[in-house]
């Protein structure tokens, strides 16, 4: 069984169609959307339609619940706030009933999959390091734990003997006595200073992890922010992917 999983579009439309485009010559069994579809990028609509096509798992992330209104952004900085209310402006009423009906985590087999962390989906906790994978594991039972949220990708494993630790490779082979947390990064604003699309699969029947990166027109999803009058930040961090 072939899964994949990606996050964090961000109404970039240019990375999600260029992510769309692997996934037909993949051909995964379940596709996987871990949330945060709309906020900064200049096509949520577009993005919100691709995702309901496309994504057999849908979850929730903060910036689409505070789009829907069920997230408070009071805390949110003042471009994130700017580009929640274009946002809000930019969608119709089918679109917003399309996220509402996104999910805080899902849980299958040996899969859990959620925006942020599964202790408490809601609370929007960045996971980054080893000890808060630790605690994940200790909490869960599941084998392969798929969060978003920091735009990072990475992946931590954790097993009896040696604990959890960083796994540094791209592509990394299944352990049968290791667990996984895998953070997929972002498909349309990465911050890990690669401004190429990220997103992960996890191929059950060859035994490996496959974080993948695609390039894609940079330069279109900036002029798209632009022509919008949204932030000029928002342009420049998709090129700088910081």
């Amino acid at each position: 069984m072939k899964i994949l999983v990606l996050s964090d579009v961000h109404g970039n439309s240019d990375a999600l169609q260029r992510v769309l485009t692997e996934v037909q010559a993949i051909q995964p069994d379940l596709v996987v959307s871990l949330g945060d579809v709309v906020g900064y990028g200049a096509d949520p609509a577009k993005c919100v339609s691709l995702i309901e096509e496309n994504a057999n798992i849908r979850i929730c992330g903060n910036h689409d619940l505070a789009v829907t209104g069920e997230q408070d952004y009071s805390t949110f900085n003042s471009i994130a706030s700017i580009s929640i209310e274009w946002t809000r402006n930019s969608l119709s009423e089918e679109d917003i009933l399309k996220i509402k009906k996104y999910i805080p985590i899902y849980s299958s087999g040996e899969c859990l999959y959620v925006h942020a962390s599964p202790g408490n989906p809601l609370e929007w906790e960045y996971v980054y390091t080893v000890r808060q994978a630790e605690r994940i594991f200790n909490e869960f039972k599941e084998r392969f734990i798929f969060v978003g949220h920091t735009h990072v990708p990475g992946i931590i494993s954790w097993n009896e003997n040696d604990g959890a630790r960083i796994c540094h490779s791209s592509l990394t082979g299944i352990d049968p006595s290791s667990r996984y947390l895998i953070n997929t990064g972002s498909v349309g604003q990465p911050r890990d200073g690669i401004n190429a699309a990220s997103f992960t699969l996890l191929d059950l029947d060859k035994g490996k992890i496959q974080m993948h990166r695609s390039s894609y027109n940079v330069s279109s999803a900036q002029r798209r922010i632009r022509a919008e009058g949204l932030p000029e930040y928002l342009a420049d961090r998709l090129a700088s992917a910081r």
